[in-house]
């Protein structure tokens, strides 16, 4: 049942549905043409040849106009296409399909064409952003920023956060390492707690959160909860939302799922964020799940990393939280309450900065694209990464090109056990095109690396939610922080050292059989539709 409902909010069934429309139009046209005109006039029981000729010119009349509404619609649609103002990798795999198959391609166009927010999200999104800006700002930060300028510039310029100083970062490699801290943290809780997950899973660590949970409502903290109801569907209960009320705990579902064919759905809340009071903050690649603290087996060694925050830049992912929490309750919350906090300052001189990213955001910028490229253009002698799908955007994969064409030493590492064994295949039809210009690939042989990490000259770094494939580039509400000269740079890069001495770098004559080739290309010719 889980594997049922995850595959029908992955767009599959959408895909299927629109094929089998093109056939049954397509064969309706032709049976149209044919035999309609004889079923009337057997119905009927018509003998005069006048009235047999009147019927077949009407059932060939209301044909052609049925065909002709159908081309005006794809028609329309197909200029639309060439007329949006966006990247062409996105433009001509609907182009190409328009032309092979139009109707099909026109239902697809018509659930899944707009990658940005809705309409309604937009406005609410704009209430929210009315309502933060005036606490964030980085021009003042300039000088001290150096040439990582840019990469602040840019994403206070995209979402209107603010890059914080003198902030405590805490780094947890493993979730065996984040879920016991991020336990005793729920339990100093004394004012509010905002928890916002992708996937709840039921278990030993979802079970010892609700415990800590209850109690704290009931104490009167403030406890809010929302998860993406795609993500967790079949992994808890439907009723969640509904059983936390009874313990005073506010429980949201991300656009909930409705039976409706609505491309919504593939705009999904796969942001992982904790806070707790103005105390600290949590957020990195960990969902709420027994296999991140491997407390169960999946894919080998499940391997994933969070930071924990302590300072103003908490403030940044109170935004965050709060912006999808008000999608789902359609009401823009105060944001001065939580904002307006005398913050402790730290010893740490370097600089923090959480930031969210959503599908199109406000500005139709892909934030988190740009942010990954931002650090490889900052790289001038070595970019470590670390994903669990590698199926980017062309930017983003030239991007890794061109850094090590300019001598920038890259090193990657995907895993050895997938999760998904068709993407793994279409991830590995990167390999020699990245490994052509000095790229290092590395397979992480003890299993799955979730982790979605770089750092860039062991100073610039970002470690949160964001994958190298188009659901999060492009589709999904994602979240992360970019952190500069802090205290926790050399643990974030022994850790990739050590992921890299338990890996196996890929052999420079690496070539994937032909049918593999075959197959991963036409997955690519899809992937930006979807």
């Amino acid at each position: 049942m889980k594997k049922v409902l995850r595959w029908l909010g992955s767009g599959h069934i959408f895909v299927i549905l629109a094929l089998l429309l093109e056939v049954v139009l397509l064969l309706f046209f032709e049976f149209f043409s044919t035999a309609i005109s004889d079923i009337i006039v057997d119905i009927f029981k018509v003998t005069d040849n006048d009235t047999v000729n009147l019927i077949n010119i009407i059932v060939l009349t209301v044909y052609g106009l049925m065909r002709l509404v159908v081309f005006i619609v794809a028609l329309l649609i197909f200029f639309k296409i060439v007329n949006r103002e966006e990247d062409p990798e996105f433009k001509i795999p609907w182009i190409v399909g328009m032309l092979l198959l139009p109707f099909f391609c026109s239902v697809l166009f018509l659930i899944f064409g707009k990658h940005e927010l809705s309409r309604k999200d937009k406005v609410i999104i704009k209430a929210t952003r009315n309502a933060y800006n005036a606490h964030f700002d980085v021009e003042h930060q300039k000088e001290e920023l150096g040439r990582a300028y840019g990469a602040f510039k840019y994403l206070n310029g995209t979402t209107l956060l603010g890059a914080h100083q003198h902030n405590r970062v805490t780094y947890y490699p493993t979730g065996e390492e984040f879920f016991p801290a991020f336990i005793e943290a729920l339990k100093q809780a004394k004012e509010f707690i905002f928890i916002e997950f992708f996937i709840i899973t039921d278990g030993k660590e979802w079970s010892a959160v609700q415990e800590v949970l209850k109690q704290k409502a009931q104490e009167g903290v403030d406890v809010r909860i929302v998860y993406d109801d795609m993500g967790c569907a079949g992994t808890i209960s439907f009723f969640t939302p509904r059983k936390l009320k009874k313990f005073g705990i506010k429980c949201y579902k991300f656009h909930k799922f409705k039976f409706l064919l609505s491309g919504k759905y593939n705009n999904r809340d796969h942001r992982k964020i904790v806070i707790v009071d103005h105390q600290m903050a949590f957020t990195g690649g960990i969902n709420l799940a027994d296999e991140y603290a491997n407390e169960i087996k999946r894919f080998g060694y499940w391997k994933d990393t969070m930071v924990k925050i302590e300072g103003s830049a908490i403030n940044n992912l109170i935004t965050i939280f709060l912006q999808n929490h008000d999608l789902c309750t359609g009401e823009v919350s105060d944001y001065n309450k939580y904002l307006m906090f005398d913050y402790p300052k730290y010893d740490d001189e370097g600089f923090v900065m959480p930031f969210g990213d959503g599908p199109g955001g406000i500005d139709d910028a892909l934030i988190g694209e740009q942010n990954y490229i931002n650090i490889l253009n900052y790289a001038q002698k070595s970019c470590y990464i670390s994903t669990p799908y590698l199926i980017p955007t062309y930017p983003l994969l030239d991007a890794m090109r061109n850094a090590a064409l300019r001598g920038v030493d890259i090193h990657l590492i995907v895993p050895g056990i997938p999760d998904k064994k068709a993407v793994y295949a279409v991830a590995k039809s990167n390999f020699r095109f990245l490994m052509n210009a000095g790229v290092h690939v590395h397979i992480y042989t003890p299993g799955f690396n979730h982790m979605k990490s770089a750092i860039a000259d062991d100073e610039l770094a970002f470690v949160g939610t964001i994958n190298f494939d188009f659901r999060s580039l492009v589709h999904h509400f994602e979240c992360g922080a970019l952190l500069y000269k802090c205290k926790c740079m050399n643990e974030i890069r022994a850790d990739f050292d050590k992921m890299i001495s338990e890996s196996k770098e890929v052999p420079k004559d690496y070539k994937l059989k032909i049918g593999t080739r075959w197959f991963c290309s036409l997955i690519k010719l899809i992937t930006p539709l979807l």
